[in-house]
């Protein structure tokens, strides 16, 4: 059994509980008659029973010769009737023809009470039996038949079960086969779309016929599965592409850095700064690969257990401080105007990243003795936290691609810059974490000013 499909099993169940049932049904049919049909013989009998004493009672000094007619009278065969007196032993009175291997015993006899009937049942007979007083002496009237009525119906009703419970089985067989068919067939379509499906191409989703049953809500959750999939392949064959893609000129630099020195003796000067470039490059690989696992992270791994009441005024405050001593080097002031404690929740460090990235962006792509303000307030549907500067500004055709991994202006594109071009990609992805959103207003040599919107 543990190797057959599960339709066969069901089917063999299906068998199996057909048959006990049927086997029941028909048992409890025959005994139900077989009951039913003693009953309404006794209550024959008991009716012939009265009807023959009344008589006798009232001819009680014809006993001997009293002619027992009740076959003829109530049209019913056989009929067996006897009248036996009580003494030490019983006497038989009067007598039809009673059949031979009919015994009686004195002591069952005189255990009968007085105006009563009995029921006896012995080997194809049932006798009916009554107690009954003449002239202060015991009698004991008699009255027997045979089950041939009975048996010839319940021998009618087992061949009827004999040839119907098969006919029935094998319907209800080929019914359940046909009823298992119809209800695995969604299920075997959907195991051969799902062998079409492979890691090449997760695009492909089952057909769900929108009826709510268990097999489109199977379907639906297969769906999603493979949409997690897809997009867990997705970020690892970017990851991949990305990595593989960025990290290619920092290990060329490496690499050259180290076949250089390696070419002749050189002095400590020139092996020291040939160490530097060296590290200087490993810093970014490592920076790129920090940035690039964390956008290749899910929203629920970033945030789970994270979720607390946040302060956004606080968390702008601390990004200010800590970005001052960063601007003062590139001779730039900052300036933070804070109207209001606002509260959301989230993640404190994360949006303090994505508040400290833009900061950065913003005084580093300033000019000199320029100002870059930072505001947090609100309106009636947002908290905002702007952030603004007097700088090189950028591009309309840049501004669509600033949010794309990797992309950096043509202005931005210097090795002092110190970025990896993955900054705007990690914040727009905190924002998004935090249920907001991120809105960018720039203008060449003008400036450029940035928005942190969060929902009421």
């Amino acid at each position: 059994m543990t190797n057959l499909s599960i339709k066969k099993k069901l089917l063999i169940y299906n068998i199996i509980i057909q048959t006990i049932i049927l086997l029941l049904f028909s048992f409890s049919l025959y005994k139900t008659l077989e009951s039913s049909s003693k009953d309404k013989l006794e209550a024959t009998l008991k009716v012939i029973v009265l009807d023959i004493v009344d008589d006798i009672v009232e001819h009680k000094d014809k006993l001997t010769k009293r002619v027992f007619n009740e076959e003829k009278e109530y049209k019913f065969k056989p009929l067996y009737i006897r009248l036996l007196k009580i003494e030490d032993n019983y006497k038989i009175i009067n007598s039809t023809t009673f059949p031979n291997d009919i015994k009686e015993n004195i002591k069952d006899l005189k255990s009968i009470s007085k105006n009563s009937i009995v029921f006896r049942y012995q080997k194809n007979y049932i006798i009916s039996k009554i107690n009954i007083y003449i002239n202060n002496k015991s009698y004991v009237l008699e009255v027997a038949t045979n089950f041939d009525a009975i048996s010839s119906t319940l021998d009618n009703i087992l061949y009827i079960l004999f040839f119907i419970v098969p006919i029935i089985l094998i319907i209800s067989i080929i019914a359940g086969y046909f009823l298992i068919l119809k209800s695995f067939a969604p299920v075997e379509k959907m195991l051969n779309n799902l062998k079409n499906i492979n890691a090449s191409d997760l695009s492909k989703r089952l057909e769900a016929k929108n009826m709510n049953d268990e097999i489109d809500l199977l379907a639906n959750e297969i769906n999603n599965l493979l949409k997690r999939l897809e997009i867990s392949f997705e970020k690892t064959s970017q990851f991949s592409s990305d990595a593989s893609h960025e990290l290619k000129t920092p290990l060329t630099i490496i690499r050259g850095e180290i076949e250089i020195a390696l070419r002749k003796d050189r002095s400590i000067k020139e092996y020291k700064n040939s160490f530097e470039n060296c590290l200087d490059e490993i810093l970014v690989i490592q920076q790129t690969i920090d940035d690039l696992l964390f956008l290749a992270k899910e929203e629920y791994e970033v945030l789970e257990n994270t979720k607390e009441e946040i302060y956004l005024d606080e968390v702008t405050n601390e990004a200010y401080k800590e970005m001052l001593s960063f601007s003062k080097l590139k001779q730039i002031k900052l300036l933070c105007e804070i109207d209001e404690p606002i509260q959301i929740k989230g993640h404190h460090k994360l949006l303090k990243i994505a508040i400290k990235n833009i900061i950065k962006n913003a005084i580093t792509f300033s000019y000199k003795n320029e100002n870059v303000y930072i505001k947090n307030y609100s309106d009636d549907k947002y908290y905002i936290i702007s952030i603004e500067d007097k700088g090189i500004g950028i591009s309309k055709d840049d501004q669509k691609k600033i949010f794309e991994k990797f992309f950096r202006t043509d202005k931005s594109r210097n090795k002092e810059s110190g970025g990896t071009g993955l900054g705007m990609s990690i914040v727009e992805k905190i924002v998004k974490i935090h249920k907001g959103k991120i809105e960018l207003e720039s203008q060449e040599n003008k400036g450029t000013k940035v928005f942190f919107k969060f929902k009421k």
